[in-house]
């Protein structure tokens, strides 16, 4: 799994923002992931995720709990995934955050 990080400008503390692409069960999929930030500007420990595949887009939180990642229930998100995919995009994640 390859990923390219998006940084901002200099003397500018960044928020982690990437995209990967992998693939899971034969579909090749693309995901651009940012990291969730409040309107104070302090971090939510949870991103957000856009998914795309040859099954559509989808708009998704991820979610740490404890030691695995799942996706929100929140109403705006588009189509469920596998928790296998939740996964790699948390393996993804952690990866990158080193």
């Amino acid at each position: 799994m390859d990923f390219q990080l998006v940084t901002g400008g200099p003397d500018t503390a960044d928020h982690l923002v990437f995209t990967t692409t992998f693939t899971h069960n034969n579909i090749f999929y693309k995901a651009a992931l940012a990291e969730t930030i409040s309107w104070e500007g302090l971090r939510t420990g949870t991103y957000d995720v856009l998914l795309q595949s040859a099954r559509g887009t989808q708009r998704l939180t991820l979610i740490k709990d404890k030691d695995h990642w799942r996706t929100g229930g929140e109403v705006e998100q588009i189509g469920v995934i596998e928790q296998a995919v939740a996964d790699v995009l948390g393996a993804a994640i952690s990866e990158v955050r080193r």
